[in-house]
């Protein structure tokens, strides 16, 4: 999460401001950590239990987070939705879904869904609020990073990586033609020099990082949006949805 500029309004008083603002500063953490690493692969398992991170995603920091994160960020789910302009015959991959906010909140009438993250404690909590349509088979939770992700080729129309990380080249395999992909970083980098951050010294991300990165891997029809939220990046598979 990255450090906030308006910080969100929430019930409960001093407590609840204090939970948000952890939440945030947790955010920020976990995405400078996971770029900084010199294991290109040990950023997407550094929150699984018996992490160096893990107490962030399990536990009670993780409980505490599992509560707020969905309160905190639901602007940003919306601007997602936004960019995705989500279909009733969409089928819906979230990287790093967490307690399932985004999935509860702006994906109701998207035919099938898929969660994905590394803590047991967030995917318990995705399921308390998917539920329902866990027992219709219109949803489905695993637990495994995105590394490899564990879906086969064409799996998806539309995948999200929200704060999370994600290899667009695995997002590619796993979308069909026509598919779309958003992604969100809470704190890109804005200036070739905050690729290393003076205070983290670990490495961030900039637009035309992000823009290379999505060419790279084959996504056409980019489009950029930065905000107070941090940076969202959409990109489409060639092709025609099936």
């Amino acid at each position: 999460m990255r450090r906030p500029t308006k910080v969100a309004l929430v019930a409960g008083g001093t407590m609840g401001a204090l939970g948000i603002a952890w939440v945030f500063g947790n955010r920020l953490l976990r995405s400078r950590n996971e770029q900084a690493l010199p294991d290109e692969d040990a950023y997407f398992t550094v929150y699984a239990p018996g992490g160096s991170q893990a107490f962030w995603g399990n536990g009670p920091m993780g409980w505490l987070t599992s509560k707020l994160m969905p309160i905190v960020e639901a602007g940003v789910y919306s601007t997602i939705a936004e960019m995705l302009d989500l279909r009733p015959d969409d089928e819906l991959l979230d990287i790093g879904c967490g307690p399932g906010g985004f999935l509860a909140a702006k994906a109701q009438q998207v035919h099938r869904v898929v969660g994905l993250d590394i803590s047991p404690l967030m995917l318990r909590a995705a399921e308390r609020r998917l539920g329902d349509r866990i027992a219709a088979g219109t949803a489905q939770l695993v637990l495994g990073n995105a590394t490899v992700l564990p879906f086969g080729d064409g799996a998806f129309s539309v995948v999200t990586a929200i704060y999370a990380p994600a290899r667009p080249a695995e997002v590619f395999r796993v979308l069909r033609p026509g598919g779309r992909f958003v992604a969100a970083d809470p704190d890109p980098a804005t200036t070739p020099a905050e690729h290393i951050s003076p205070s983290w010294g670990r490495r961030r991300w900039n637009e035309a990082d992000y823009r290379r990165m999505f060419e790279e891997a084959g996504f056409t029809d980019l489009a950029v949006q930065l905000g107070h939220d941090g940076l969202f990046i959409s990109g489409r598979k060639a092709g025609r949805l099936g």
